[in-house]
């Protein structure tokens, strides 16, 4: 998954779920409902941030609730997600606003409170895998890894 986002993706029929497999059991992300063309792919890119309160809200980061005046965002929106998705891979339910609906999520601020990331202790994980979460969470977009340093991560490394 992560390896693949990295990667420019051919378009998909549209199917039910945001996550398939291609021929070769790859997974792929098929829905990027706030995608935007990047003009260049320099590290540490990132663009203004013109659509609050579009997209899934439990799956963007705390930047795209903020409503400073001049809030960017890059492609750590996506590792954020990345983190979503493992997350509710291996627990079953998301790390924020799990239940709530999105009214709820933007009325009470979860997400802009989303600071720590919280593990329930079923089932378990390794400390490894824990901390791949914890990274990909980082509420902090500037010290949060970027798409190419999450493919790097040891724990990937390990994994493969």
């Amino acid at each position: 998954l992560v390896r693949n986002l990295a990667m420019i993706f051919e378009p998909a029929p549209k199917i039910d779920s945001d996550l398939v497999q291609d021929e070769d059991g790859n997974a792929k992300i098929t829905d990027f409902g706030l995608s935007k063309i990047v003009e260049t792919e320099a590290e540490g890119d990132s663009m203004e941030l013109t659509s609050q309160g579009a997209g899934t809200y439990w799956y963007l980061p705390p930047e795209c609730f903020m409503t400073e005046d001049d809030v960017r965002i890059s492609n750590k929106v996506d590792v954020w997600s990345i983190g979503v998705i493992y997350f509710q891979m291996m627990y079953g339910r998301r790390p924020f606003g799990d239940g709530e609906t999105q009214d709820n999520i933007l009325k009470h601020q979860i997400m802009l409170n989303a600071t720590e990331v919280s593990f329930p202790p079923k089932p378990l994980i390794t400390e490894g895998g824990k901390q791949f979460i914890r990274d990909c969470l980082t509420y902090d977009q500037s010290a949060r890894p970027t798409i190419g340093q999450l493919c790097n991560h040891r724990y990937l490394e390990s994994t493969l």
